[in-house]
């Protein structure tokens, strides 16, 4: 069977990690790729869990090394995933789902040729900002940018495979969870079930 790797991006705020927490959750067949940063942890966050959060200097050694699959600078700081982490979840026979930004969702088009790209998107710019100020989390200079950051990446929408709009979490986890499942069935990944079935010479007519 082809490996299959699942790579989800949106819009800071529109309930990305909510819909990713649900899914493994419902299955044992996936697990979420864990991210490097240098962001500052956040109080409900655990590194090994939510992030593994390094220095500046820490992380630049990271790339000289060649660590990284892919990694990028946003929002101020660097995140990126290291080829160690995917490799993790494949030797486990889990399927990785990565979270990346637009740019990282870019580089990975050109690493991942199994990859399945799905971009969530809010139902509205507004509701967006709601969700943010909601957070607070960031103060408003913080939430002007990542809503402009939001719309450019929004225009960026032809480099995915699918796209759900968030309105409802439990709709769109359904959604979420249809993509994966059909995903999963696709002839070029599921032939190997066959294959021994009707390959070879075979007589099964009655005698």
């Amino acid at each position: 069977m082809k490996r299959l790797s699942f790579v989800v991006s949106a819009p800071s705020g529109t309930g990305k990690t909510t819909i990713i927490q649900n899914i493994i959750k419902q299955s044992d067949h996936y697990e979420f790729v864990i991210s490097t940063t240098t962001r500052p942890r956040r109080n409900d966050e655990i590194h090994g869990k939510n992030y593994n959060f390094v220095p500046e200097d820490g992380f630049k050694k990271m790339i000289e090394e060649g660590e990284f699959i892919e990694w990028a600078f946003v929002h101020q700081h660097y995140y990126g995933i290291t080829k160690k982490e995917i490799d993790r979840i494949r030797d486990s026979g889990k399927t990785p789902i990565f979270d990346v930004d637009v740019q990282g969702a870019k580089s990975l088009r050109k690493k991942l040729a199994d990859g399945v790209f799905i971009f969530i998107v809010p139902p509205s710019v507004e509701a967006l900002r709601e969700r943010l100020m909601k957070r607070k989390t960031e103060t408003e200079e913080q939430i002007t940018i990542r809503l402009n950051n939001a719309l450019n990446e929004m225009m960026q929408y032809n480099l995915y495979d699918y796209l759900v709009v968030n309105e409802k979490v439990e709709d769109s986890c359904d959604q979420f969870h249809s993509i994966l499942v059909s995903e999963s069935c696709r002839k070029d990944r599921s032939y190997y079930k066959i294959q021994n079935m009707v390959g070879g010479d075979r007589d099964y007519s009655i005698k």
